[in-house]
Formats: structure tokens, sequence, C-alpha cells
């Protein structure tokens, strides 16, 4: 009965210590993974971009000034902060001045015939970085340029 017992008491304690170095490693990739994302926010000629969201290595941008207006999926940027240089995606939005042909998964999951292709360049490699950007309408070559600024030290 008493070995028992102490069986009992021994696999508690691993339980426990288990679960407090899950916690602390939890907590150490919170604090150690890079800037926050809603962190990363750009200004451009034509409206504010801000870093929302990663879905694999996927980054998640929004765009608009007092609400947004389009969404950007940036495929290879999702998690990167260090050493970031040209990258490909597309945009999303709602409506457009041209509805295409085919369809990309919009912000909500949803298949949106709003859309076009994005390709990114980071000037600076770390963040935060200003970059410049060429897109277009659908599947039609990249014709409208766009250059960033980091906005910092504000409040979003």
């Amino acid at each position: 009965m008493k070995v028992s017992m102490m069986n009992t008491a021994i696999a508690k304690g691993r339980l426990s210590l288990f679960a407090c170095l899950g916690a602390l490693s939890v907590l150490s990739v919170l604090l150690l993974s890079g800037p926050a994302l809603a962190d990363e926010r750009w200004s451009t000629s034509e409206y504010d971009v801000t870093y929302q969201e990663d879905r694999g290595n996927t980054a998640i941008w929004t765009y608009g000034d007092d609400e947004v207006l389009g969404t950007i999926f940036i495929d290879g940027l999702g998690g990167v902060f260090t050493g970031r240089t040209d990258y490909l995606g597309y945009w999303t939005q709602e409506t457009s001045s041209l509805r295409c042909d085919t369809f990309r998964e919009g912000a909500d999951g949803e298949p949106t015939y709003y859309w076009g292709q994005f390709h990114i360049t980071f000037l600076d490699a770390d963040f935060p970085s200003r970059w410049y950007a060429d897109f277009g309408l659908c599947d039609r070559k990249p014709s409208i340029h766009l250059d960033a600024t980091p906005i910092t030290g504000e409040m979003p």
C-alpha cells in the first residue's frame, strides 16, 4: 500500500513538472518569437497596410485607412522577421474595377472574383522595413506601383 501511494505521488509530481515545463515552453515561444504582427504597419500614398497574422508560411495583411478595404496574402513571408527579400502573393477585395474570370480565396476563406497579383520587395532586411510592391488586376501583369514606409511609435 505504501509503495502504491508513493508511486502515485511520484506520478503526480512528474505530471506537475511536465505541466510546468510545457507552460514555460509556450511562454518562451511567445516572448521570443519576434515582433508582434499587428506592430508592423506601413503607410503608402493610397492607404495604410497592417500585418495581421500568419497562416502557415503565408503572411496575411490588410489595407485601408479607417476601414479594411482588402487583404493581401504573401506566400513564404509568414513568420519571417529577418532577412526579408522578394515575395509573391495576391490581393483580394469585395469588389474592384474588374471582375476576374477565376477566383482566389478571400479574407473570409470564401472565393472572390476580385483579386490581383502582388509582388513585394523589402528594401531593408529586418523589421521595421520599407518596401515597394507592384500589383495588378486578376492575372494581368502588375502595373501599379506602391512605396511603403514603416509606421513606428504610434498606437494602432
